[in-house]
């Protein structure tokens, strides 16, 4: 679609449209309120800003106001559309209005026309009467809603309000406009592109792209073929689509010896859920891969998990095997670790549940998908990542292993993902 050759210190960009940009591109010069569901890469951003350049520059005095997501992002949108201005044919520069303001979140011209960039806060654009207003990824907007209600007068004397973005679940601001503007209960008129959009792409493409998912949910959210799947739930698909996968992954292990850095992740509760241990080391015969040295559950004993048995226990693997670390979640774990942390017999470290999470629990799943974990088939272990679904971020598209009903246990799922991730870190 695009070529970027340099010229000027920018990236030379000349559109070739496709045929779906075409049509979407005229609506755009019809239509007052638009509203557009996508699929990814389709250069709808691109053509937004190719669509506010030309306004600013035929239509003296107009007033253009671009948000995203974040200030970053709408400040790339502005760019883009300097990008466009500089990389116009030289005749046609010529006789446009020259550039008289150039920052990271304005650019104005001689003929008054103006566009800024702005923050998507809650009452950004507020001030202004604006000719054109761009919301793109709007459905991964913080404060989507007090947004709108403040933009929403500013356009309302005759202004444009373009709404791009690709879905974020059934929830927030962009869906229930697009619901709404489907059945007819507001003024805005839906537009979907769904991936077959871009001319390059083909069923084979498809089926590539699906294979490399890391949640079916998420891959139809980002690539729909119809408004249904683009709205899919990203936060209720198993863990681990077959138990085959983790079953392949048993093996025997020759005995273990002090000479192999152990891990040790613990996962506890004091009521309700169950208190889980996890130990691995890198696997003897290829340390590419984890395995895993020793399992154990604590169950709530009439409501309440006593703490002390899984200390003694913990210790005993301290003074047995050549542990490197011991990784915990210190929600539960702050008082017990802080005072064996005091008698210096191991190294402990914090497992942050936010983020890194999200990482390892990506992880998990991406080593025991290659067979690079290795385990006996502990019966609790196996249960516990039986009874795990994948919660995809759907912003950061990364997952999470979240319990598919409240009274399931997943304490071991918890603890494998935490003490392999470190364990993967440890020098060879």
């Amino acid at each position: 679609m695009i070529d970027s050759p340099q010229a000027d210190g920018y990236a030379q960009e000349r559109f070739r449209l496709w045929p779906a940009q075409v049509q979407l591109m005229w609506r755009l010069l019809a239509e007052r309120l638009v509203i557009i569901l996508k699929a990814r890469q389709l250069g709808i951003s691109w053509l937004a800003c190719g669509y506010a350049l030309w306004l600013c520059l035929f239509r003296p005095g107009r007033v253009v106001l671009l948000f995203s997501k974040g200030q970053l992002e709408a400040d790339e949108l502005l760019r883009r559309i300097g990008v466009m201005y500089v990389s116009l044919p030289e005749w046609l520069r010529n006789r446009a209005p020259a550039l008289v303001t150039q920052n990271a979140s304005e650019l104005a011209w001689a003929n008054g026309s103006v566009v800024r960039s702005l923050p998507a806060t809650q009452n950004a654009g507020r001030t202004f009467t604006a000719s054109l207003v761009i919301m793109d990824e709007s459905a991964f907007m913080q404060w989507a809603e007090t947004l709108y209600t403040a933009l929403k007068p500013t356009i309302d004397g005759g202004g444009q309000l373009i709404i791009v973005s690709t879905a974020n679940g059934t929830r927030g601001l962009f869906h229930k406009l697009w619901v709404n503007a489907v059945k007819g209960v507001n003024r805005f008129v839906p537009l979907f592109l769904s991936w077959r959009a871009r001319p390059d792409r083909d069923e084979a493409w498809r089926a590539r792209v699906a294979s490399e998912a890391i949640s079916s949910a998420l891959d139809l959210q980002e690539y729909p073929d119809t408004p249904d799947d683009a709205f899919q739930n990203t936060g209720g698909e198993r863990f681990l689509p077959s138990m085959s996968w983790w079953d392949a992954c048993r093996d025997s292990l020759p005995a273990l010896t002090r000479h192999e850095p152990m891990v040790i992740a613990l996962d506890a509760a004091t009521s309700n859920d169950s208190f889980g241990l996890i130990a691995v080391t890198r696997h003897p015969a290829d340390h590419e891969r984890v395995a895993v040295r020793h399992v154990q559950e604590w169950k709530p004993v009439n409501g309440v998990v006593d703490f002390r048995e899984p200390e003694q226990v913990l210790r005993a693997l301290i003074a047995s095997w050549g542990v490197a670390c011991v990784t915990y979640d210190p929600f539960q774990l702050h008082d017990m670790m802080q005072r064996m942390k005091a008698e210096g017999i191991a190294y402990f470290r914090e497992f942050p549940q936010q983020s890194q999470r999200l990482e390892s629990d990506k992880a998990l799943l991406d080593l025991i998908v290659a067979r690079r974990i290795a385990h006996d088939g502990n019966e609790a272990l196996r249960t516990h990542i039986e009874n795990a679904d994948r919660k995809v971020d759907a912003e950061s598209r990364r997952l999470r292993i979240v319990k598919r009903e409240q009274s399931l246990k997943i304490d071991l799922a918890v603890a494998l993902s935490m003490c392999t991730y470190v364990c993967l870190q440890l020098p060879l």
